[in-house]
């Protein structure tokens, strides 16, 4: 009888010298102990990620939402008061979406193809969608145009992410989403094969190395100009899988002891704004228990003008506008804004004692 231990034995060392290598390279790569910690978790995260992504919930099997990230699951500057939920596509695939639009100021629906360039095929958000009186809301995905609450998947789309912005991750009310698949009809999901799990670990390695690749080359060209806000491009947006309704600015904060970073901001009206709090690796910070790493549009004390004034790092000034780095003395900021009515004014900088 045939055995596939051999071709199996080879795939497996070949993922496991390539997850070694990709160890000792977020080891050497980390400016400090802190995030020399955060790398390997992370690679860890990321591997749990795509087992799920390729291995659990495939493209042309039944379509399941799963947690592409969460407060545990981290990538490419996860927005705190997200809520992440993505499925595999198959090409050829129709899928409905069916759910309650909840209270949350924002949720979208996008389609990806693989790649590392142009990944969107094409998205909507709750306000291109017709939504009952009762909250409830159908989404047709795929399949013959509809005029009303479809999206194309175009022929190479391979998963959807659906996100919900809150203002209160914990207390508001939030959406519902179920997914089925409309066409073609499914079977049993068949067993793992030797095939598909090899396959799966020759793309693994590559898969990890450009995600941490992708994410160091940011952080290192950030830490270039630190203490200075800079535009997010858009080509950057679609590598890292963004939303296009998204306007994103990031920022290397590098502190003494005794110091803080100064922001001044006047965010123009727009569905959601926030700044929040990154590690090296792009991930929010712990922020179960409570730590302010995030503060958005409802949650920022205003000065009688209006304008916004935030400090970041180390210590408690005191102040309710206060993003905790938990004694860190660098860090990344993300501020984002969701369809903004008007432009941007920059976001003003500087280092103060505290």
């Amino acid at each position: 009888m045939s055995t596939n231990e051999s071709q199996l034995a080879a795939a497996w060392d070949e993922f496991t010298a390539t997850l070694n290598q990709l160890g000792h390279d977020a080891l050497a790569t980390s400016p400090n102990n802190a995030e020399r910690l955060d790398g390997l978790r992370f690679i860890l995260r990321q591997l749990a990620y795509r087992e799920e992504q390729f291995l659990e919930f495939p493209g042309g099997q039944k379509p399941e939402l799963f947690l592409p990230e969460s407060p545990t699951r981290k990538l490419f500057a996860d927005c705190p008061d997200t809520v992440y939920f993505q499925f595999s596509v198959a090409a050829g695939g129709g899928y409905r979406i069916s759910g309650t639009r909840g209270k949350s100021p924002y949720i979208s629906f996008t389609a990806y193809r693989a790649g590392v360039t142009d990944r969107v095929v094409a998205d909507l958000h709750d306000g291109e969608l017709e939504i009952g009186s009762d909250g409830r809301f159908e989404l047709t995905i795929g399949g013959p145009e509809l005029e009303s609450n479809w999206l194309d998947l175009g022929d190479d789309a391979t998963f959807m992410i659906i996100r919900e912005y809150t203002h209160d991750r914990a207390n508001g009310v939030k959406a519902t989403f179920e997914v089925e698949q409309r066409s073609p009809e499914l079977g049993h999901r068949p067993e793992l094969s030797t095939e598909q799990l090899t396959g799966f670990l020759g793309i693994l390695g590559l898969g990890l190395g450009w995600v941490n690749d992708a994410t160091v080359n940011l952080s290192e060209e950030l830490r270039l100009r630190p203490n200075t806000m800079n535009e997010a491009a858009a080509e950057l947006v679609s590598e890292m899988a963004g939303t296009p309704h998204n306007h994103y600015q990031l920022c290397y904060v590098q502190l003494e002891p005794g110091q803080a970073l100064e922001l001044e901001l006047s965010p123009p009206a727009c569905r959601y704004w926030s700044v929040h709090l990154n590690n090296y690796w792009l991930e929010s910070p712990e922020f179960r228990d409570g730590q302010q790493v995030c503060i958005n549009d409802r949650q920022a004390e205003r000065e009688p003008d209006g304008t916004i004034k935030m400090l970041v790092g180390p210590d408690d000034p005191g102040t309710r506008n206060w993003l905790d780095t938990k004694g860190r003395t660098e860090t990344i900021l993300l501020a984002r804004y969701l369809l903004p009515e008007d432009e941007l004014p920059p976001i003003v900088t500087k280092v103060v004692s505290i």
